[in-house]
């Protein structure tokens, strides 16, 4: 389970199944930028995910996985609302270009990035402690 516990100003410190501890701030004059947004935690999954399954996909062809990046670019309209994000994948000159389309499509397969696509459906609701 993920609890995030509101800490001051605009500080939360989110637990992972009592494994991980996540801090996250507001970039100012929110917060006082002192670990990454929200957002950018949000779409830091996206950009690590899709880097795993390009990876997955050097492993099962027994390609060097060494100098691979995804690069993440957010979109957003006028309203600040996400309207496309736009991932890169960067592979060494020396990637055999026969498996650049597996490669992406591998890396396509993300589950993260597939979550997005299907709109998953999101309800908050109060509880009493």
């Amino acid at each position: 389970m993920i609890v995030s516990h509101v800490l001051d100003g605009a500080r939360i410190q989110t637990r992972i199944d009592d494994k991980f501890v996540i801090d996250s701030d507001q970039p100012k004059p929110y917060g006082e930028d002192s670990a990454p947004a929200p957002y950018d935690i949000f779409l830091t999954g996206v950009a690590a995910c899709t880097a795993y399954f390009a990876q997955v996909y050097c492993r099962k062809w027994k390609l060097p996985h060494a100098g691979i990046s995804v690069e993440l670019e957010p979109v957003f309209n006028a309203a600040h609302q996400l309207t496309n994000l736009k991932l890169r994948v960067r592979v060494p000159a020396s990637f055999p270009k026969d498996h650049i389309a597996g490669l992406l499509r591998n890396a396509a397969a993300c589950p993260v990035k597939k979550a997005l696509e299907s709109s998953p459906e999101i309800s908050v609701e109060a509880m009493e402690s």
